[in-house]
């Protein structure tokens, strides 16, 4: 496939202690998750976004199974019944879902099959936690099997403490649970139908802090620890997330139809302390709403031959709002009660031919149209009512991917290509009497290599790029929220490789690195935040794109030592990223860090029993999910975990 795809199987997140999404940045190079409140922030080759609310989509997108899932609060998640995850790099949306200009995360799910098996696993870690997870399929009838996927987490213990009232912070997880279901019918020769539903709840205190040395608005500077809070209320986050979606493939002839149809509700509720000090400054109490209907249908061509094609439409709708956001001052109370709809349309096409043996074109074209309307059932201000018309605006927007590829030999391929991609714009929830914000348009230019080499013992993709990234919409936080405007025009200039290498059938290596150079090439009224909060504008240009760290790169190795007792595996997982930026003024910076995740197994001759002991985070590096500067406010941050270890003790049948 002439596109740059990292694929990550189920085994190697095992292995890797790979837990959901978040995770994935230990085992593919150049991918970044950073997270503010619950809303997760998707960075790939340095293009993402640190937009923050309901409707704020991202730059990656994030499905499974095919499904978008359009919440960035949904996106925080465990699972235990991953086939494989992939990571598409750069523009998508010739072939399926929706607009993206930086790429894809597509988790792709066990399909149920019809010889019974069965999975348990209970597992105790520091900090008090606890986690059990549970994996059943079986077949009903000759033609439908049926699973369910259950996870179950709990955390006793918190990384630090709120210094003002006692209270642990910290916690990841209180009695989160998570359930997925999934029946495969084949009712006939040539059909399948997948059909499948999901619920879930979360729930966290992980609490910001002032970072040591800043005063804070209280006039004085408390640092608490590395984990600690020093505020009225600890930040409280709760989410509740639910789905159902179907999935028909029929074959037609030569041509197979397919048919995916999802709807998605996520409610979000949040008390968070903002201002971060024993102060009612900014304290914001957040009840979120995203629901969401897809639907999408493609016809594909599978007979072999010189020309393969590939038609599809996909339609998207989206109601995404607070319910309400309320902020408290020292001066009174802001309350905001707006959701966006959004109706999207789109028709997709690409077709590949063969032009010469072993030379392959391929082209394909993407027209969206989209209509957006924000509706402001309240907005008070200090106990008085605002009365705020509803607002609309509609964006029509041709994409489109050109590429060529050859092959070398049996085991080599080549590609150049060049891509436009767009992600929609939308409005700011936080700001209901402001006026909404425009796409963004990416240009990709890529070549690279794809091999397999010594028998296919190595496999080895490298790629170079150039990305033209405008109208780039940019957040400035302030209290209660963001606000986002368009403006700023960047380049991205990189390169690549990651490899697999069975050195021996035991010995395997994995890894690869990610190079990056990115600069703004136009800002001219950037927004400048100083750790007081003193919001100027400033001329960015020159300054590095947020979440790009010109080096990220990952190792991962593991070893298949097989005894007379039973299978044996140490395994290892090491990534590093150089540092990057949150803000596009270069100020608030993520240090570098190293993550050593190491864990030894083992698993029973019969396959029945296996035993894991794991440590993520040994080297207990200091790195942050989110460090966030705040007009008005002042600068907070939240660490990353710190280090963690334990063990599982799993059951197959």
């Amino acid at each position: 496939m002439p596109i740059a795809v990292a694929a990550v199987t189920s085994d190697r997140l095992a292995a890797q202690g790979v837990s959901g999404p978040s995770g994935l940045t230990v085992s593919v190079p150049g991918l970044v998750f950073n997270r503010i409140a619950n809303d997760a922030n998707i960075y790939v080759r340095g293009i993402g976004t640190n937009l923050y609310g309901p409707n704020a989509e991202q730059t990656v997108a994030l499905y499974v199974d095919g499904v978008y899932h359009a919440s960035p609060e949904g996106a925080n998640f465990s699972f235990n019944n991953i086939e494989r995850v992939e990571v598409l790099k750069g523009p998508q949306g010739t072939l399926f879902g929706r607009n993206t200009t930086g790429g894809v995360v597509q988790i792709i799910t066990k399909d149920p099959s019809a010889q019974p098996a069965l999975d348990m696993s209970i597992g105790y870690g520091n900090y008090a936690m606890v986690n059990a997870s549970l994996y059943a399929t079986g077949g009903l009838t000759d033609t439908l099997a049926v699973d369910v996927a259950a996870t179950y987490a709990n955390q006793g213990g918190g990384y630090g403490r709120n210094i003002a009232n006692g209270e642990k912070t910290g916690l990841q997880a209180r009695h989160d649970y998570a359930i997925r279901s999934k029946a495969l019918w084949r009712p006939a020769d040539g059909t399948k139908i997948v059909l499948q539903g999901d619920l879930s709840r979360s729930t966290n205190t992980d609490s910001h802090q002032i970072p040591k040395g800043i005063i804070g608005v209280d006039g004085v500077s408390t640092y608490p620890g590395r984990y600690g809070a020093n505020m009225l209320f600890t930040d409280y986050i709760r989410q509740k997330a639910r789905g159902a979606s179907a999935t028909i493939t029929q074959a037609l002839g030569d041509v197979d139809l397919v048919s995916i149809s999802a709807y998605r509700k996520n409610r979000s509720f949040y008390v968070i302390d903002q201002d971060a000090t024993p102060l009612v400054a900014s304290d914001d109490l957040v009840i979120s709403l995203t629901r969401t209907f897809s639907q999408e249908v493609q016809l594909q061509s599978k007979t072999p031959g010189p020309l393969t094609w590939q038609l599809g439409g996909f339609y998207y709708f989206s109601h995404a709002g607070f319910e309400p956001i309320a902020v408290s001052t020292p001066i009174g109370r802001i309350a905001i009660d707006a959701f966006q709809r959004t109706r999207s349309f789109a028709g997709f096409a690409q077709a590949s031919y063969e032009l010469f043996p072993d030379t392959k074109i391929t082209g394909g074209l993407r027209y969206t149209y989209e209509k957006q309307t924000l509706v402001t059932n309240d907005f008070s201000v200090f106990g008085t009512s605002i009365p705020l018309p509803s607002q609309d605006q509609s964006f029509k927007k041709m994409t489109f991917r050109i590429s060529i590829d050859h092959k070398f030999s049996s085991n080599v391929l080549g590609y150049v290509s060049f891509n436009r991609g767009f992600k929609s714009g939308g409005y700011n929830l936080a700001d209901p009497a402001g006026a909404g914000f425009r796409p963004e348009t990416l240009d990709a230019f890529e070549g690279g290599l794809k091999t397999q080499l010594f028998d296919r013992r190595l496999r080895l993709n490298s790629a170079a790029f150039y990305y033209n990234y405008r109208d780039i919409q940019a957040a400035i936080p302030r209290a209660g929220g963001t606000v986002v405007t368009n403006g700023p025009k960047a380049r991205v200039i990189g390169a690549e490789f990651d490899f697999e290498a069975h050195v021996t059938p035991a010995f395997i290596l994995s890894g690869g690195a990610t190079y990056l150079s990115t600069k703004y090439l136009r800002y001219p009224n950037a927004p400048f935040i100083s750790a007081g909060g003193v919001l100027t504008s400033g001329d960015a240009k020159g300054n590095r794109l947020l979440g790009a760290a010109p080096i990220t790169a990952s190792l991962g190795a593991e070893y298949h030592l097989e005894t007379r007792f039973g299978e044996i595996v140490p395994a290892i997982a090491l990534s590093y990223n150089d540092g990057y930026y949150f803000y596009s003024d270069n100020r608030l910076k993520q240090p570098s860090y190293t993550l050593l995740n190491p864990s030894i197994s083992w698993t029973s001759a019969d396959a029945r029993y296996s035993f894991k002991l794991y440590a993520r985070n040994l080297l207990n590096e200091t790195y942050y999910l989110n460090r966030s500067e705040q007009a008005g406010l002042t600068d907070v941050q939240r660490a990353a975990p710190p280090r963690t270890y334990g063990g599982s003790l799993s059951v197959h049948f």
